[in-house]
């Protein structure tokens, strides 16, 4: 697959592991109010990832994890019956859809609720990356291994040893083994509601494979806290954590707002190119272009009273979590943290260096299809793009918390 400047995809012989890596890689765009026009994904997902390992954007709710095992042991179960676990297991989620509405009316969360039949992304996709980190998934392997190894995985049984028959043993599981047994007749009628069994269990299997992130941390105490709290860093007992959590949970705060003003600056360039180009004074552009300057004057009052970005922290957490960032990206970044230096944000807005960094950046980024130079794609943009505080994941993070809150008081 090569993935180029022109938003373009192209397929080329993928491995079924491949493939799930493709379509996680494909969620991150899907975030609401977060299109990566400047480049910062990658920086983005290496700090959500960090703080809450095995999430994405697509969460819905916490007993999705439970009901994607459950579905499976039942075809391994009768494996014997199977013509083809694709298919078979489709069947079983698309089922599964049926019964959370007869519980869940209005609908909220339901994976595939208005697609039904139709549904092209299943729950099973959408979870599989925190099955498997967070140990639920025993063999931490992908999706499509795990249906190329099916049948041999779902025939393992406790075996004797041949030359000794007091010795048994077992080879690895496919699922935990303290799973909880599903509820009778789930696949008739369901809901998101964790009973006390499943939330201790999900609970004590976060603390035990994510422990030493935001994730494990949160849900071994799962403060009430979480529920008004609109950003992670709202959080106050995030700030007891151990000192690593509490650096990563400030270095996330501090990246969001310090590109905050990027974002902002970049919808500004937009707008005075579109205002220019159809020759108004008044109207939609004009109204824009006084908007993005009063919000770039109040984020420049909070950036000025921050100590400077400190881009090397960045780099060393990507070390650290073995991820490779681009050159170009990293030269993007340190720029802007010395134009806002430089400048003083209260000046940013007006500029020339800055708008010049934009500017090259989009183009590198996109090539003709920048709308810093594209005529048609500058008419069509919408007026805000990218703008606002990265959330980092953190509003799904925070409904599958409040699941595992309710199901542990239950």
């Amino acid at each position: 697959m090569t993935l180029h400047s022109g938003a373009t995809l192209t397929w080329l012989d993928l491995t079924s592991a491949d493939r799930d890596k493709v379509r996680r890689v494909l969620d991150l765009f899907k975030e609401k109010g977060t299109v990566d026009e400047l480049g910062l994904g990658t920086l983005r997902d290496l700090l959500a990832d960090t703080l809450f390992p095995g999430t994405s954007v697509l969460h819905t709710r916490l007993r999705y994890v439970l009901f994607i095992p459950w579905i499976y042991q039942h075809l391994e179960s009768r494996v014997g019956k199977l013509s083809n676990v694709d298919d078979e297991a489709r069947a079983l989620e698309i089922r599964l859809i049926g019964a959370l509405k007869t519980r869940e009316p209005s609908g909220a969360g339901i994976i595939g609720v208005e697609a039904h039949e139709e549904l092209r992304r299943l729950p099973s996709s959408v979870y599989w990356a925190a099955l498997a980190r967070w140990g639920i998934f025993a063999p931490g392997q992908s999706q499509g291994w795990y249906h190329r190894h099916f049948r041999r995985l779902a025939s393992q049984r406790e075996q004797t040893a041949a030359d000794d028959p007091g010795l048994t043993w077992t080879k690895t599981p496919t699922w935990h083994l303290h799973l909880p047994r599903p509820p009778t007749g789930f696949l008739e009628k369901t809901t998101f509601a964790l009973t006390r069994e499943e939330a201790v269990f999900v609970q004590q299997t976060l603390e035990t494979r994510v422990q030493g992130s935001l994730l494990g941390q949160l849900a071994a105490q799962v403060p009430p806290s979480i529920r008004g709290a609109a950003n992670l860093w709202d959080v106050p007992e995030a700030w007891k954590l151990p000192p690593n959590i509490r650096l990563t949970v400030e270095l996330a705060r501090r990246f969001s707002l310090h590109v905050e003003g990027a974002a902002l600056l970049y919808n500004l360039l937009l707008a005075e190119k579109r205002q220019a180009l159809q020759g108004q004074q008044t109207g939609k552009d004009a109204d824009l272009i006084d908007s993005y300057r009063q919000d770039l004057s109040t984020w420049a009052e909070v950036e000025a009273a921050e100590e400077s970005f400190d881009h090397e922290a960045l780099w060393t957490l990507a070390a650290r979590q073995g991820v490779r960032l681009r050159p170009p990206q990293k030269a993007f970044l340190k720029t802007w943290t010395e134009q806002v230096a430089e400048n003083g944000p209260a000046r940013i807005a007006d500029s020339d260096s800055a708008r010049d960094l934009l500017t090259r950046r989009e183009i590198s980024l996109k090539g003709a299809r920048a709308r810093v130079k594209n005529v048609n794609r500058l008419l069509d943009w919408s007026g805000r793009t990218g703008v606002g505080r990265m959330g980092f994941r953190w509003s799904q993070v925070r409904r599958l918390l409040m699941d595992l809150q309710d199901g542990l008081a239950a």
